[in-house]
């Protein structure tokens, strides 16, 4: 079986003396964020929803034989809820902790306070 000559041949890296640096658009952050990625959909419970789901299967739908799943997966659901309202109240009211997750509001917020030089 012969072997291509493309093969065989290694390319070499570029010098970077003979490549000229082109800036395409300026290096530097904006000095605000836009606000369409921050719509995540955040999964809640779902170790306990497969707990769940697997003892309902194994009972035949039965909810009485899987008590404490069903309990287990309400705490889990109430404490995530009341995390989630946590959250919103901390957002609306405009705390910042730098380091922590910011939403767009907060980190435009954030932002405004240290703006790019012109």
């Amino acid at each position: 079986m012969r072997i291509p000559a493309t093969l065989c041949a290694a390319r070499l890296p570029q010098n970077e003396s003979k490549v000229p640096f082109q800036e395409i658009l300026p290096l530097r952050l904006k000095n605000a964020v836009s606000g369409k990625a921050d719509s995540q959909t955040e999964v809640a419970c779902m170790q306990e929803m497969s707990v769940l789901f697997a003892c309902l299967k194994n009972n035949d739908f039965v909810e009485q034989y899987c008590s404490k799943e069903i309990s287990n997966f309400n705490g889990c659901y109430k404490s995530f809820l009341d995390r989630k309202f946590q959250q919103k109240k901390a957002e609306h009211q405009g705390v910042i902790v730098p380091g922590k997750n910011l939403n767009y509001k907060q980190l435009n917020k954030y932002l405004r306070s240290y703006p790019n030089p012109k």
